[in-house]
This record gives structure tokens, sequence and C-alpha cells, in this order.
């Protein structure tokens, strides 16, 4: 059955510690029943995330004065998984789900953020395909990877989620070993597809296939419940 759901659809590079505090209010007030599920879409202003698995002294091989010059801060995030660059140019979205009327599955929950983002790029005619066994979310090109995936879930409810690479500069994956993968390549929707593609472009796609995935009806936040974050 599809249900209502509010969508903050915020435009231009946001800071990192800003939507990490909207998420955690939002997941506080969706525990709490007084908003309904919520999708968080956005570009994030340039920053390396820690989640719960990252080897900071393997996946981060400059210190952090170095990376503070070239514009990017480190953050540690309270998700699962390990390094993830977010910046313009790549499209962030996060759902705050309520699992506990969705059968308490995380790994279902996971799997519908894959497909979401291969339904995406099916879109733009790249195929993208998710990775089956322990830790290995996230969707991929071949052997290119396009799309990360680090979810938080406190009692039953979802937050973090997807970082779909639209069209960045992808030589920021050659200063950190992002996702513990030894150097695996990163590729993004405008190097697959050979032009420029901007996040405008994807924004509608994504939040069509999200829907369809999660069984949701996005409508803007109203004015009275922005005052609860």
């Amino acid at each position: 059955m599809t249900e209502g759901a509010y969508l903050y659809d915020l435009r231009g590079p946001q800071p990192y510690a800003g939507v990490l505090r909207l998420q955690q209010e939002l997941a506080a007030a969706r525990s709490q029943q007084a908003i309904p599920d919520t999708v968080v879409l956005l570009e994030h202003e340039p920053v390396i995330t820690l989640g719960s698995r990252a080897v900071r002294a393997e996946e981060l091989p400059l210190a952090e004065e170095e990376y503070a010059a070239r514009g990017i801060e480190i953050v540690e995030v309270p998700r699962g998984g390990r390094s993830t660059y977010h910046g313009p140019g790549q499209l962030v979205c996060y759902p705050i789900l309520d699992l506990n009327g969705r059968g308490r599955d995380l790994r279902r929950h996971v799997r519908g953020l894959e497909r979401t983002i291969v339904r995406t790029l099916a879109g733009f005619r790249v195929e993208g395909r998710g990775l089956e066994g322990p830790h290995q979310s996230g969707v991929w090109v071949d052997d290119r990877k396009i799309a990360s995936i680090g979810v938080r879930c406190a009692r039953w409810v979802t937050s973090h989620g997807l970082a779909l690479n639209v069209d960045l500069d992808l030589g920021v994956y050659e200063l950190f070993d992002a996702c513990g993968l030894g150097g695996a390549r990163f590729t993004s929707i405008a190097a697959e597809t050979g032009r420029p593609v901007t996040t405008d472009e994807v924004r509608g796609p994504l939040l069509e296939a999200l829907c369809e995935a999660f069984d949701l009806e996005l409508e803007p936040v109203p004015a009275e419940d922005h005052a609860l974050v």
C-alpha cells in the first residue's frame, strides 16, 4: 500500500554537520510518530565520512590537514560501512523510514536502495548491478563503483542512505581508499554516458525509483512541520 511521505529537496551544496543534525531530528520525530516517513535529497559540500567499519589509518593515507587544504572535511558518522566521499556533482538521498511497519528487515531496506539506484541508472542507459555477500552494498557498472550505500537503523527507524555519482571529479577517489576496496575504480553517470549530466536531471528519476521501491508518495513538508527540525 502506498504511503504518504515528506520530501526535503535541498538545493545547493549542504554542509555535512547541518544535514546530519537534520537527519537525527527527523529520525527522532519519526520514531515518536510525530511525522510520516521522510526523504531528504541533496548534494553535500566536499567531505569524506567514516562509518563504523572504517579503518582510518588504512583508508586515509594523507594527514587530515592535507585533506582540509583541498577543501575536504573528514567526519566520523554513526552509520554502517566504511569511508565514503560526498560532494557537489553527487546526489545523496537519506530516507527516514519506520521499518516497524515494513517487516523490520534491514537487508531488504538496503536492497530497496540498490533497486532505486539501478532503476535510476537505467533511465540514462547505464546498466548497474548490486553485489551479493556480506558488506557488499552499493552499485557497480562492470568493475567500476558508481554508488555507495550506508545505513543507520535505531529503533527500526532508518537514516543515512545512498550516494550516486552524477558528474564529479573522479580524481578525488585517488586521495583515499574509498569504501576500503583497495583502490577500486569509481565512475559516474557522466563518465558512463560521455556527456555532462546535472544533478537536477537525476533528481526526478531517482525519486520516482525510490517511491516505487518503497511504495511512497512524496509531498513537500508542510510549513508547520518545519518547526520540528
